[in-house]
């Protein structure tokens, strides 16, 4: 597939993530899996550095735009996993999907588990009734969106192959 294709059809399916994640209601449990956050990381599981970060800047401002709080913290933790998960993945793990869903569930839960910490600032909520309400329901609906997203981006990326493990695409 050729990337201008490639960056065409990933920009849609992560606008497409995005408007299901904030405008359909809340699946099970009163909340809906983070479909945003799970894409960045796969995304970056198969794409280079600035790719990477650009769409997880893009992913958490659009994410910003959609919820209330401070403008611009969903774009920095997304740019800020989205770079530091290409590094990893050169450095130190594969991009099975294995490895693949115990990075996503790690960065689900750490960025479930920030913002916790930001709200907490201002309304203070007991971390037992955050984990069981809000940290555990979506780490569970996140692990089926996690094959999902990796069997989709694989099919993608599947040409990635055919070259040498430093490169990546844009």
């Amino acid at each position: 597939m050729k990337p201008k294709l490639r960056l065409i059809l990933t920009g849609i399916l992560f606008l497409l993530l995005g408007l299901t994640e904030f405008c359909v209601g809340p699946l099970w449990w009163g909340c809906n899996p983070p479909y945003l956050l799970c894409a960045v990381v796969v995304y970056a599981m198969f794409s280079g550095e600035k790719s990477a970060a650009l769409f997880g800047l893009f992913s958490g401002l659009f994410a910003d735009s959609m919820t209330s709080g401070v403008f611009g913290l969903h774009g920095v933790m997304y740019l800020f996993f989205g770079y530091m998960i290409v590094f990893l993945t050169e450095k130190i793990i594969s991009g099975n999907v294995f490895s693949c869903t115990i990075t996503g569930i790690l960065t689900v839960a750490l960025n479930e588990f920030a913002l916790w910490g930001i709200e907490n600032l201002d309304h203070p909520t007991d971390l037992l009734t955050a984990a069981q309400y809000v940290f555990l329901p979506r780490l569970v609906m996140s692990l089926p969106l996690l094959f999902l997203l990796y069997s989709l981006f694989s099919f993608l990326f599947r040409e990635r192959d055919g070259y040498s493990a430093g490169r990546r695409f844009p």
